[in-house]
């Protein structure tokens, strides 16, 4: 048969009995089956709204549609049969709280109708609202058969990916400079063949569109006014180990323990200035990072996987047998010793579908040789110790050609607190 169950594949020739079988429909009516809500919208290949009694497997609109999301009201394209939130930042200032548009504006964005889910209305949240989007019959769109060839009953939900923490709190430990690693990247357990991906929804997104994140702070004036600033990361590229774009950004919001929320978004423009035209796409919701000031400094310097030299951690591109060393570097102070022993460090490795893997430090030469304990001695907190940990068991077997987010901690007063940096590999 041209539907095969088990992979969830049509394939040529296409019947209306495979298409009922696919969808779980009865019907026989062919528009009714191109416009059922049972299609999975991230198939790559579904009926799309295109002119032609024939296309050769069409994936994105030949115009573009214009409408409005269900809760937020966001302008929204209509791309792949889904509503993709895009409008200008000059709009965005203007309906969503001027310089907090995007926190604002995101702040329900899992409550509309957008990127294929379906959506509420903002005075009447038992009401579902479909977000998907179906030829209308007539010339200009037309119902074709054809455009159910290679439909996948099974394909999953491909949003945009980023390092940027979503709906929840994470806690990172600093004693300088607050720093974050900005990543926007794509799902590495998904089919790009009968997948929608991030590149169907913005076809030009390598070539036009960058990477960008907006922050919300406690004025240090007064704790009633919030400061917003938009931080430029990067120009999307054609990916690089699944990355698009990636940056570390250092944030200027003062000293001491600090509260933001962010949110991350992509801009039509290919520098660090928004005008009042540049086209905006909101992707995630916000969430927060809680910087806490940490009195002694340790960092990351550069790290080693299989045969590779000591790099900088954004150089570093797979990690090799599950384990690593890295170059700590650890600062002292004036009034404290601190013996570096087994067990202190720890890789803290995510990936899969939320899977997350601890690996054990071990005090090391550059080797990766064990050499049990180093004590730091007490100095100006100018000076330094550097040290080599070896971390074992990063990650475990099964997942290897995919991406994973990997950080470290350290425990020195009882409790696991982030040591910077981190990034993101191919566990090979």
């Amino acid at each position: 048969m041209p539907y095969n169950s088990e992979t969830g594949i049509i394939s040529a020739p296409v019947s209306i009995d495979d298409v009922k079988r696919a969808l779980g429909e009865s019907s026989n009516d062919l528009a009714t089956l191109c416009k059922s809500e049972n299609i999975n919208i991230w198939s790559k290949y579904k009926p799309i709204s295109c002119k032609g009694e024939f296309k050769e497997y069409p994936i994105r609109e030949d115009s573009e549609e214009i409408v409005t999301s269900s809760y937020s009201r966001y302008t929204c394209v209509v791309r792949c049969g889904m509503n993709i939130p895009m409008d200008t930042y000059k709009n965005l200032r203007y309906n969503y709280g001027e310089e907090g548009f995007a926190i604002k504006a995101c702040n329900n964005l899992y409550k509309d109708n957008v990127y294929g889910n379906n959506g509420y209305i903002s005075d009447n949240t038992s009401t579902s609202v479909s977000g998907k989007h179906f030829p209308k019959g007539g010339a200009n769109s037309p119902y074709r058969l054809s455009d159910f060839r290679n439909y996948s009953s099974k394909a999953i939900s491909n949003v945009f990916l980023t390092s940027i923490p979503q709906f929840h709190n994470v806690e990172i430990y600093y004693s300088s400079t607050p720093k974050f690693n900005c990543v926007l990247y794509k799902d590495t357990n998904v089919d790009n063949n009968t997948n929608v991906t991030m590149d169907d929804i913005i076809p030009d997104l390598s070539l036009g569109w960058s990477f960008w994140i907006q922050i919300r702070y406690d004025s240090p004036y007064n704790v009633n006014d919030k400061i917003y600033k938009n931080y430029y990361v990067g120009n999307c590229k054609k990916p690089t180990d699944y990355v698009y774009a990636s940056k570390e950004i250092t944030f200027d919001i003062g000293s001491g323990d600090k509260f933001i929320d962010i949110v991350p978004f992509l801009a039509y423009t290919r520098n660090a200035t928004l005008y009042d035209n540049t086209k905006i796409i909101f992707i995630s919701l916000p969430g927060a990072i809680t910087f806490k000031y940490y009195p002694r400094q340790i960092n990351m310097e550069s790290i080693k996987s299989g045969s590779s030299g000591f790099v900088d951690f954004s150089s570093l591109r797979e990690l090799v047998g599950a384990s690593c060393i890295c170059k700590a570097r650890i600062h002292k102070l004036p009034d404290a010793t601190i013996t570096i022993t087994d067990g202190m460090f720890r890789s803290v490795c995510a990936y899969g579908n939320n899977k997350t893997t601890y690996g054990r430090g071990y005090v090391s030469n550059s080797s990766g040789q064990s050499t049990g304990s180093v004590t730091i001695p007490e100095g100006d907190r100018t000076d330094y110790v550097d040290i080599y940990i070896r971390f074992d068991n990063v990650y475990e077997g099964g997942y290897y050609g995919q991406m994973c987010q990997l950080s470290f901690e350290t425990n020195i007063d009882g409790g696991w607190k982030q040591v910077p940096p981190g990034g993101s590999y191919i566990m090979h």
